[in-house]
């Protein structure tokens, strides 16, 4: 059983962007230029990741229908059969709302889907109201870690999760270009990124737009091998000059391997900068404290942008930057 911070970056990036987004499977498909059928395994493969065991328990033909429900993807005939498909199955249920319990936060305003119950009745999977006078409960301390994370987690955004999941589903040769100079300019395609994640502290910073010229230009960081997020630490990253001359663009906290995905939309004077920069910092209650940097990358734009898709879904390469650890001695 995985944690939804522990899907594959593919997996994470769609259900974030069918959920928060909004987005279809055709529209992804039609964005990326992959085929339908390929956005839907990938969104399915992650919903049964998530809960397996129970998973199993539900009829194979009726998994991807569960799965597809649970993520907005079914309405007419297909939502109503599935809903009746769950009153009938108990373990149909149990498994609906075993991915609700992982995905809560992934909502826009919990408005999670009803799971109808055995009756024949629809329960809404929300939180009960408090009773008339009833004292306000007080998170426990060691929720206040899961809580600070979840928010760090939230600042990537679906923006950073848009562009992720074009870069990993970009074809080989798409992100390759004979306009940039030396192998350190070249974006990493799936192959190439799998590889360059299993480098012990190493990253890649990606600068892209999505939609026309005007529309502001995002960042996503992604780097593996780093020590752990704990409940008092994460990461940050910056544009960068010098340690008086510097832009935070967002902190985020890595999973439980060291992979750290972080990002947000970037200033319109971010090429003032010479250098994508992470940071640790110390997390104190909803205060950060920057620490060493730890990875830095010299943050140079494309010749020539790459451009994929058209309309609101099209999306502009603008840079790939490859993220070092620092030589020793350096800050």
């Amino acid at each position: 059983m995985a944690t939804f911070d522990q899907l594959s970056a593919e997996q994470r990036a769609i259900v974030e962007l069918v959920l928060q987004q909004g987005k279809s499977y055709e529209e992804l498909a039609g964005m990326l230029e992959i085929p339908e059928t390929r956005v839907r395994e990938l969104a399915r493969d992650a919903l049964v990741e998530l809960s397996p065991l129970s998973a199993r328990r539900v009829e194979a033909d009726w998994r991807g229908q569960l799965a597809d429900y649970v993520l907005g993807q079914q309405v007419g005939p297909d939502a109503t059969a599935t809903k009746g498909h769950l009153r009938r199955s108990e373990p149909a249920r149990t498994w609906a709302l075993s991915l609700l319990d992982s995905l809560e936060r992934l909502y826009p305003n919990g408005s999670m889907p009803a799971i109808p119950d055995g009756g024949g009745g629809r329960v809404a999977r929300r939180a009960p109201a408090a009773a008339p006078g009833a004292r306000a409960v007080e998170p426990r301390p060691e929720a206040h870690a899961a809580i600070r994370r979840r928010r760090l987690m939230a600042a990537a955004g679906t923006a950073a999760a848009l562009l992720l999941f074009a870069v990993l589903v970009w074809p080989i040769g798409v992100l390759t270009g004979d306009d940039e100079s030396g192998p350190d300019q070249r974006v990493g395609t799936r192959a190439g990124a799998e590889q360059g994640a299993s480098a012990r502290g190493r990253g890649q910073a990606i600068i892209a737009r999505q939609g026309g010229e005007r529309a502001p230009p995002q960042i996503i960081v992604t780097a593996s091998g780093l020590p752990p997020s704990t409940e008092r630490s994460a990461y940050q990253v910056w544009l960068y000059n010098s340690e008086q001359d510097r832009k935070s663009i967002g902190a985020q906290v890595t999973d439980a391997q060291g992979t750290l995905q972080a990002g947000g939309q970037l200033p319109a004077d971010y090429r003032q900068y010479r250098f994508i920069d992470v940071t640790e910092v110390a997390v104190n209650g909803q205060s950060l404290r920057t620490g060493r940097s730890v990875l830095r990358g010299l943050l140079r734009v494309r010749d020539k942008p790459i451009i994929r898709g058209s309309g609101k879904n099209r999306i502009t390469l603008i840079a790939d930057i490859p993220l070092l650890p620092l030589p020793s001695g350096t800050g």
